[in-house]
């Protein structure tokens, strides 16, 4: 089966420490039940190391006399149908959002191999395991293990597509395929593994989406907002024929989100819209790092100097003093696509600065990063004088393909998992392979 670049075997190596999270020190803890080798003696005699870096290598403590070694590699079993919840090596601490509102740490368990080195002075660890597993895993990190069974499918499938396709390969010159967190896919390993989401993933083995005879790119964010954005809003390139602008609503309506940012936010009928989980457990239904909302429709207020502190951190650019914002152009979702920033610099002199980008919006208008690019300024009027910005927003993320908050609510509508991928990807095709 042909597919559009990136992967060409059933092996998927995901980065789970990299050397900007700086982690010195780290457990590895495994069941005594757990088939587990490595390159170290003695690994039989017990279910638990720790790690740190001591002069360039690995202080092993936790077997007999400790050991410093220059790289470690332990091993477990990674068929999905071998899995369970918590199955694998268990690892603490790994950084879930990575620069994002959400960032925190978390414990991981995750089948398969890992290699652990030290690179920049701080541990490096690479979790190679079956691709099968990886999706499995990535369904109830995305989302929560109690979302329906036609959600977990879908999300399944298109993690499956994802990571076949590998059309960004952010990380290959890294030494992996993909790293662990949201500028990828979210890859937690089995610790939100249950049976019924187990289930979903052995129902769907191999099934992938087609266009033109190749795995598609299956882009997916948390919440459109109401309207699914074009591909060439976001990313550079030609349009992507599958990946296009939608109502993600029953019904598709007449002209684009752009067109009317007030009629937007009064829209209500959407499938990600916040009224479908009003009766429903929403936080057990997200992913379990996610804060608990839909994130459909938000207001946040910003200090004009977070702004300028960001001028300094993503553009080295110094001001004294932020006069305007002027939205040059939005995609149809409304999602911006470039800016420019009015000012004043350190001389006195009237200046202004290209923001350009989906993600460098959404960076340069947080002091983490905003939900979505697909916002207003609500104070425009009064912003010269004003000391800060108000933004009045919609959707969570991108808004490219698969909505995962629209998905979840077609699922609550007993919509079958096909049915819901032909709506986020029209005119691709189902095969299994």
């Amino acid at each position: 089966m042909p597919i559009s670049s990136g992967l060409n075997n059933d092996q998927i190596r995901v980065g789970i420490v990299l050397p900007e999270d700086k982690i010195h020190k780290i457990s590895v803890s495994w069941s005594s039940q757990s088939k587990v080798s490595g390159n170290l003696p003695d690994l039989g005699s017990t279910h638990n190391l720790s790690l740190s870096v001591e002069a360039g290598n690995i202080k092993v403590n936790g077997l007999r006399g400790g050991q410093r070694v220059p790289d470690l590699t332990l091993q477990c079993p990674d068929k999905v149908e071998s899995l369970s919840s918590g199955t694998g090596f268990q690892l603490n601490p790994v950084i879930a959002g990575r620069g994002f509102h959400w960032e925190k740490q978390i414990s991981v368990n995750l089948p398969g191999e890992l290699k652990i080195t030290v690179e920049e002075g701080h541990l490096k660890i690479i979790n190679t395991l079956n691709v099968e597993a990886y999706v499995a895993c990535v369904a109830t990190s995305e989302m929560g293990a109690d979302a329906p069974a036609d959600l977990l499918a879908a999300q399944t499938v298109v993690a499956r597509c994802w990571s076949m396709a590998l059309a960004e390969a952010k990380h290959l010159t890294e030494g992996f395929d993909v790293c662990n967190d949201d500028c990828c896919q979210r890859y937690q390993g089995t610790s939100f593994l249950t049976k019924h989401s187990l289930q979903a993933a052995m129902d769907t083995l191999g099934e992938v989406l087609l266009w033109d005879n190749k795995v598609i790119d299956a882009r997916y964010s948390k919440n459109c907002g109401g309207m699914l954005e074009a591909y060439e809003t976001v990313w550079e390139g030609e349009k992507v024929p599958y990946l296009i602008p939608l109502w993600d609503a029953p019904e598709q309506r007449s002209g684009q989100a752009v067109d009317n940012f007030e009629d937007l936010w009064n829209y209500e009928d959407a499938y990600c819209s916040s009224k479908r989980f009003e009766s429903v457990n929403l936080a057990a239904m997200l992913g379990k790092v996610d804060v608990s909302g839909s994130y459909y429709r938000w207001e946040q207020v910003l200090a004009k100097t977070d702004i300028l502190r960001n001028l300094v951190k993503y553009n080295d650019k110094v001001w004294m003093k932020l006069t305007g914002i002027r939205i040059m152009e939005r995609g149809p979702s409304s999602r911006i696509k470039y800016l420019f920033l009015d000012g004043i610099d350190e001389s006195g002199r009237i200046v202004e600065q290209l923001v350009k980008s989906e993600y460098g919006i959404r960076r340069m208008f947080s002091d983490s990063f905003l939900y979505s690019s697909a916002f207003v300024i609500k104070n425009a009027e009064s912003l010269v004088d004003d000391d800060h910005v108000i933004l009045r927003g919609v959707g969570w993320g991108h808004g490219v393909g698969l909505c995962q908050m629209g998905a979840l609510g077609m699922a609550l509508a007993n919509i079958g998992y096909r049915d819901i991928l032909a709506h986020y990807y029209p005119g691709t095709t189902f095969t299994k392979i």
